[in-house]
């Protein structure tokens, strides 16, 4: 279980805090990596914006394998819809 650490921000006059180097390193950022703000009743969340797209593409791999589509399956299928969408809407272009 991750050890829970508990530290003092203090927010600048733009609104602006810095997290401690500590953390930083911990969970992998960087200068420039984006963080999402989530606000959760009372408490602000930070959450790494890579960290989450991860886990969002993980997620999206396993439903995709229960349900038995490949990735390969997906790319044929939104082309052939891409198809099908600009002949409707160019049919010149046939």
């Amino acid at each position: 279980m991750a050890e829970t650490k508990l530290r003092s921000l203090t927010m600048t006059s733009k609104g602006q805090v810095t997290i401690s180097a500590r953390a930083r390193k911990a969970l992998g950022l960087d200068k420039g990596d984006t963080l999402i703000e989530m606000q959760v009743g009372g408490c602000l969340v930070l959450l790494p914006e890579n960290q989450i797209l991860a886990e969002t593409a993980r997620k999206a791999q396993a439903a995709l394998k229960r349900a038995g589509v490949t990735a390969k399956e997906i790319i044929q299928e939104a082309d052939r819809l891409r198809e099908i969408r600009l002949t409707k809407r160019y049919p010149a272009l046939k």
